[in-house]
């Protein structure tokens, strides 16, 4: 009877070592995604565009057109997210934002609603978006 009984009892324990190895995995994921929405948010929020498009990456290494020295002229005034829907693996999301903003040139606040796509770079554990950039104008 003792013959049997550890061979599963190391199962068990190996079985419970590759479940929290998994909870790690996915809350550094989550953690590491809202690490990346705050720092897209607060890169508009503070004219980054330049950091804020550095998160604009296909899963495949393309990167959408984006015309930053045009953005001169802009000031976003607030970025709000209005829906945050993760998969179970929390390798996918899909986030809604609000974006209020002016052209300097004209001083009237406009909104710009946004759904972006972002997914995780397994091997870096970085979050990226598979979306194009906001287009403002």
């Amino acid at each position: 009877m003792r013959g049997k009984a550890l061979p599963v009892c190391l199962l068990a324990l190996l079985m419970l070592a590759v479940g929290g190895c998994n909870k790690y995995a996915v809350k550094k994921r989550a953690t590491n995604l809202q690490a990346a929405l705050t720092s897209y948010e607060v890169a508009l929020r503070w004219a980054e565009y330049q950091t804020a498009y550095n998160y604009h990456i296909s899963p495949d290494g393309s990167r959408p057109p984006a015309d930053l020295e045009r953005l001169d002229e802009l000031s976003v005034t607030g970025v709000k997210q209005i829906q945050k829907t993760i998969n179970e693996d929390h390798t996918e999301a899909m986030i809604k934002y609000v974006i209020a903003y002016y052209l300097k040139t004209q001083g009237t606040v406009r909104e710009l609603r946004l759904e972006h796509k972002w997914w995780v770079n397994e091997e870096t554990g970085q979050w990226f978006i598979d979306d194009a950039f906001p287009d403002f104008f």
